[in-house]
């Protein structure tokens, strides 16, 4: 019978596959997603990355499931002044900021949990 850790490693490998593989998604759909909404795509990998850093150090401590709320504030802290630079250039009322890249985080969130898991190969 495998041990708790080695099940652990497992599933951190698997995840860092998973996330490793959305990281290069992301990367390069950027210049596809720089035409589509110019001047995020860099944004956008900057929370990718920082998305998959969150994710790493949960499943590091045994925290992945029910951790969301600590997930999203670290990311969001994360990637604070990258997001506050954008929206001084764009004209989002810093009133409305905090919601915003919360609602942010959640959106580049769903956008990887939509890319299916990688499969390995038979």
């Amino acid at each position: 019978m495998a041990s708790f850790t080695s099940i652990l490693t497992g599933v951190a490998h698997g995840f860092k596959k998973f996330f490793g593989g959305a990281v290069k998604v992301a990367q390069a759909a950027e210049p596809f997603v720089d035409i589509a909404f110019p001047g995020i795509a860099m944004l956008y990998n900057t929370t990718v990355n920082e998305v998959a850093k969150a994710e790493a150090a949960a499943i590091a401590a045994g925290a992945q499931s029910g951790s969301g709320e600590q997930k999203l504030a670290m990311v969001v802290a994360a990637i604070e002044p990258a997001f506050t630079e954008y929206a001084t250039q764009t004209g989002i009322p810093s009133t409305q900021r905090a919601q915003v890249i919360e609602n942010w985080v959640n959106a580049v969130v769903a956008s990887l949990n939509a890319i299916p898991a990688p499969t390995p190969a038979p």
